[in-house]
């Protein structure tokens, strides 16, 4: 009996198939599959767009992250008021991410993105016209911190469920840490040219910077291909929210996931988000000097990213994760303690790239552990504990910070890590094993 002889590689389709669970990206059965390489995730040509859109838009979103806490900081003097504001932008996440997700697995996820990135632009706007004619104020910053954050909480379900649909699964882990590669280049790309653009032309052009960044993306998202999502009768949106908490709660490894997810977002990642206040309070430096300090938690975050591009798909993602962790909580206790500038930038290199590695590995575990019909819903799980729970840690550092001083907020965060670790391994520790 003779054995078929399978296509070859350079007859697949270029172009996204209109059916199937990963809209046809898989090659047909028997058929082999391409090589993968460091940058495998890149011969998929609408990711490869999409990629680029979004390198660009995240320089500009850096941007405005740096002049908006930077022009807080300013107006108040407080550290608290800082925190409270990035506190406004982050809580939609906590309410809308179980409904982003839904969404995510219901509607084209083309046009949630067009939609919310076009939101998000508009917000921008408004902070670059109330800044630039001298109208600007904490209620406002705060007002526009919501409307932007409420279209980033129904963005990121979308935008992670998408990177599946464009290289399928044996790509996921390269284009994830390809992705967080372009997100930290912006990292530090964005401060830095924030940091001189506050310097030379004031906070105003930071925010327009970013609100023409936009266009970055829009064009690309335009010119995916819809999705065809069937019409047949659903479930109430809150059935659906319960299916996916049912499958999480079941699951072997996302609840230890999602607890060490939250951990990380509540104690860990307030030393990125209220820069401002270490830059200021800590270490005695202006923007230009903040800009360098988020560029050095950008370049921790590429290195690891080009590290985990390529390793490829590896096995024992699970022992991985909990390393990353534990290398979070050791950044954060050796930037409390670094008064010098330099020694600083060292710290916040291992943040950002045990930060990178543990964001990365939590997203592909859950990614490739989940159900096609449920992807979104899981997601959106992630999205709220790493994301949905930032506000409270930054409120909670903010407080701190202004009772007992910035270091004593990196010590806790630190501290909260481990608790967390120690407590995981005790009663429910997370799969080593884990791929």
């Amino acid at each position: 009996m003779t054995r078929e002889t399978p296509p070859p590689a350079e007859s697949y389709p270029d172009l996204l198939k209109p059916t199937g669970p990963n809209l046809g990206l898989a090659p047909p059965r028997g058929a082999t599959a391409p090589r993968r390489g460091m940058f495998s995730s890149l011969v998929h040509k609408h990711f490869r767009h999409y990629l680029l859109g979004l390198g660009l838009s995240n320089v500009g979103s850096w941007m405005q992250t740096v002049a908006q806490g930077w022009l807080v900081l300013t107006i108040s003097n407080s550290a608290f008021v800082l925190g409270a504001v990035t506190f406004a932008g982050s809580i939609p996440t906590l309410l809308l991410a179980p409904v982003a997700g839904v969404a995510a697995d219901r509607y084209d996820r083309r046009k949630l993105l067009l939609l919310t990135q076009s939101v998000q632009m508009a917000a921008a706007l408004v902070l670059a016209a109330a800044t630039g004619w001298g109208f600007v104020s904490v209620p406002l910053v705060a007002a526009m911190a919501v409307i932007a954050g409420a279209a980033g909480a129904m963005t990121t379900p979308s935008h992670q469920s998408l990177f599946l649909d464009l290289v399928g699964r044996d790509d996921l882990m390269n284009a994830i840490a390809i992705n967080s590669m372009q997100f930290n280049l912006s990292r530090v790309l964005g401060p830095m040219v924030a940091g001189f653009t506050i310097a030379a032309f004031g906070e105003a052009t930071c925010f327009l910077i970013n609100a023409l960044s936009f266009v970055a993306i829009l064009v690309p998202l335009y010119g995916l291909p819809q999705q065809a999502k069937p019409r047949s009768r659903r479930p109430s949106a809150w059935v659906e929210v319960r299916l996916g908490l049912r499958f999480a709660r079941k699951s072997r490894l996302l609840p230890q996931l999602l607890v060490l997810s939250a951990a990380l977002a509540v104690f860990g990642t307030p030393a990125v988000t209220l820069a401002p206040l270490f830059a200021k309070k800590l270490l005695g430096v202006g923007p230009e000097k903040l800009g360098g300090m988020l560029a050095a938690v950008g370049l921790g975050a590429v290195g690891t990213a080009l590290a985990f591009a390529s390793r490829g798909d590896f096995r024992r993602k699970g022992l991985a994760v909990v390393v990353a962790a534990a290398l979070f909580g050791v950044s954060l206790l050796g930037f409390a303690f670094a008064h010098h500038y330099g020694t600083a930038l060292a710290w916040l290199a291992l943040l950002g790239g045990a930060m990178m590695a543990s964001s990365s590995l939590v997203n592909t575990l859950m990614q490739k552990n989940a159900p096609d019909r449920l992807r979104g819903r899981v997601i959106s799980l992630y999205a709220l504990a790493w994301l949905g729970l930032l506000p409270i840690g930054n409120l909670f550092a903010g407080s701190v910070a202004e009772r007992f001083g910035p270091a004593a907020a990196l010590w806790t965060g630190s501290a909260g890590i481990f608790v967390t670790l120690t407590l995981l391994a005790l009663l429910r520790p997370v799969p080593l094993d884990a791929h």
